[in-house]
């Protein structure tokens, strides 16, 4: 809880784009990893791609992890809610494991599954879900019905119910990322979204660590007690706090050299001259509109997954029409500054030269 105000202050510290941006990688690195944990193929560019096809007005259909990639992105909004019913946890599952599960591995109860499962480590059983589906109702009803327990901390409820869903293990497959989902919109309730879309990259990275923390919790001399479990998981939590924190502040102090060196550049005496444009030439493109364009290309360099910005985007950000910067943006790729991305929507980026004159360094 101290990193929250301070992830907080860095968070505010960058624009509304950036944050848009900040956002979807997140969004992609949380998923690419839980499904790295659970050994799904996926790519960096499959998530991108789904994102864009969720925020097309007119979406794409079969794009993998789209539903996925919807509730992800809604843990982002006011909305966002954990499940209330058994039925809203079936609902979680059907969407992030959406196209991703074998028929033979589908539920085939009333909404969870009727027969065993089991985890193997190598050849050795570490754990058996519970049986029969009444089972497994009981225990998700008393998962449910803990999360609304106000006498009991939010972040300590959002990790007993982590245990309990895992424990229960309801579905033959895609528990783990259906339960790391659950676990950061439980999270949301009392954590800043970004802040919980920060946890699965961590978990990756302490795998073995967070496999042992359920292995100890079910170990029958620890009598059922939580608290290591509790103590190793909110530790997980606190990492991907710090991590967070260490990220942003970082991005956010490149944005503040991009503004410091647009500012040099614009008062030296040859430019625009200096970035291969010509004064005489036309249409004369303003240095304040140069250093708007430039300023939101490498805000985009450090944020978008893709490093490219819309048409429209760049023209809001000079304040004028799209039919005015375009002219203006050719020139600017005529000089080699920027370079054309995709022509249907029109987008653009930093050239390499654009990234050595704005002194952005490699990424």
């Amino acid at each position: 809880m101290s990193f929250e105000p301070k992830i907080q202050a860095e968070w505010e510290g960058l624009s509304g784009r950036a944050q848009t941006h900040y956002l979807h990688r997140m969004v992609i690195d949380e998923i690419q990893a839980t499904n790295e944990i659970e050994q799904v193929r996926s790519t960096r560019k499959e998530i991108s791609a789904a994102i864009k096809a969720v925020r097309a007005e007119r979406p794409a259909a079969n794009k993998r992890f789209m539903e996925m990639v919807r509730l992800y992105l809604d843990i982002g909004s006011d909305e966002a809610e954990s499940p209330q019913t058994l039925d809203d946890v079936r609902s979680i599952y059907d969407a992030v494991t959406a196209g991703e599960v074998r028929d033979e591995d589908a539920p085939d109860g009333v909404r969870f599954r009727r027969g065993p499962v089991s985890i193997e480590s190598g050849s050795k059983i570490v754990h058996t879900g519970v049986v029969p589906e009444s089972t497994i109702d009981d225990a998700l009803v008393l998962m449910l019905s803990q999360g609304r327990d106000d006498s009991i901390p939010k972040l300590v409820r959002a990790v007993a119910a982590h245990f309990v869903f895992e424990y229960t293990h309801p579905f033959y497959d895609g528990n783990g990322r259906t339960g790391r989902y659950l676990l950061a919109l439980d999270l949301r309730q009392v954590l800043a979204p970004y802040a919980s879309l920060a946890l699965s990259a961590t978990v990756a990275d302490n795998k073995d660590r967070y496999y042992r923390a359920f292995i100890d919790a079910e170990n029958p001399l620890n009598r059922g007690d939580l608290t290591p479990f509790l103590i190793e998981m909110l530790e997980i939590i606190a990492e991907a706090q710090h991590r967070l924190l260490l990220d942003l502040s970082e991005r956010r102090q490149k944005i503040d050299m991009i503004a410091a060196r647009l500012s040099v550049l614009v008062k030296a005496e040859q430019f625009p001259l200096s970035v291969g444009l010509n004064p005489e030439s036309a249409p004369p493109v303003e240095p304040g509109d140069i250093a708007a364009i430039l300023f939101t290309l490498g805000q985009a360099h450090y944020f978008d997954p893709n490093r490219a910005v819309k048409l429209k985007t760049l023209a809001d950000a000079i304040g004028r029409s799209g039919q005015f910067a375009r002219p203006r943006l050719q020139r600017l790729d005529d000089a080699g500054i920027i370079e054309t991305v995709t022509k249907k929507p029109l987008r653009f980026r930093l050239t390499q030269q654009g990234i050595s004159l704005l002194e952005l360094g490699g990424e």
